[in-house]
């Protein structure tokens, strides 16, 4: 809605905390600023007020926006380093995919029968439909819902039943532990 309205040139000043923060990457940082050149439009932060059209002002604000893209990428990395430093002293907790359980440390099939078999019901759909999205509608027009597991701490996780949606069908296609119908995205 932002970059419409300064495209539209109905946008002033962009006022922000930390304006680099009004992208998500950095290429979508310089389209921002090269349509607030166009309009005129300034771009204030707690640092000062940028006009884009000033040549060190554009300056700054792409130092900004990849300091900003370079933040994200060290954090990302210091999340999966924390990561694996716990799956590697083995206190790497997760939640079991749908469909199975931890029962004394071990993962197993869940007891519950409506959960598998709604599992194995979506994987014995996929080849017959030869999408997800065919795995989808054919939930949806049969009105079948799919077990949705909510862990909460110090408690026993509750299944509830919600509608299947394509993510949900591709997450749980390319999950290993399921040994996928996806392998990397591709049909096996």
């Amino acid at each position: 809605r932002l970059v419409a309205e300064v495209s539209m040139g109905k946008v002033g000043a962009i006022l922000s905390l930390e304006v680099s923060r009004l992208a998500r990457s950095s290429a979508d940082w310089h389209r921002l600023l090269d349509l607030c050149a166009l309009s005129d439009t300034l771009i204030l932060d707690d640092d000062g007020v940028y006009d884009p059209n000033d040549f060190n002002d554009r300056l700054v604000l792409g130092m900004k926006g990849t300091m900003s893209d370079a933040e994200r990428h060290f954090l990302r990395l210091r999340l999966f380093g924390g990561k694996l430093h716990k799956a590697q002293k083995g206190t790497l907790g997760f939640p079991p995919p749908t469909g199975y359980v931890f029962e004394h440390g071990t993962l197993c099939f869940d007891p519950d029968e409506q959960v598998r078999s709604a599992v194995q019901l979506l994987f014995s759909r996929f080849p017959l439909e030869g999408s997800a999205y065919g795995v989808v509608h054919y939930f949806a027009k049969n009105g079948l819902l799919f077990p949705s597991r909510h862990a909460q701490r110090d408690a026993p996780a509750q299944t509830c039943f919600v509608k299947l949606t394509h993510a949900r069908v591709l997450s749980i296609l390319r999950n290993p532990l399921y040994t996928g119908a996806y392998v990397w995205g591709r049909r096996r």
